[in-house]
């Protein structure tokens, strides 16, 4: 009995927890579009070439940062455990463009391990907000 109840008293005593990382990853992510104003747009593809750089906002949300005004957030379908921890990841294609059927697989820049792969999603369109004067 006493082992159910430390267990029990345990497990709740996590749940706060997790709030708080949910918490935390929705503010990375508002941060991280606060310049962006989305279009309303949902792309399955995006073009290797119009790619400025990606920024990994935690293990669900990539931000990529386009040539010129736009940005596409790409939402994973499923958790990519530690790409939010390593904000790194490859991938392989075999055309110029990064779609959502693609896999992207983590990678430990400390031990040049890959981790898990994951699945892209769909990328949704973002346009830089005008500057304020």
């Amino acid at each position: 009995m006493f082992k159910k109840l430390f267990i029990l008293a345990l497990s709740l005593s996590f749940m706060p927890l997790v709030g708080m990382a949910a918490d935390n990853d929705q503010d990375k992510l508002a941060k991280a579009l606060e310049k962006y104003e989305k279009t309303g747009k949902i792309e399955r593809c995006v073009q290797l070439s119009r790619i400025y750089s990606s920024r990994v906002i935690d293990d669900y949300n990539i931000l990529f940062i386009m040539k010129g005004k736009k940005a596409y957030l790409n939402t994973l379908p499923h958790r990519c455990s530690r790409l939010g921890f390593e904000k790194s990841f490859s991938y392989r294609l075999s055309i110029n463009q990064l779609c959502n059927v693609d896999i992207i697989t983590v990678f430990d820049s400390n031990s040049n391990i890959q981790g898990p792969s994951c699945g892209l999603g769909k990328f949704i369109e973002y346009k830089k907000k005008p500057k304020k004067e």
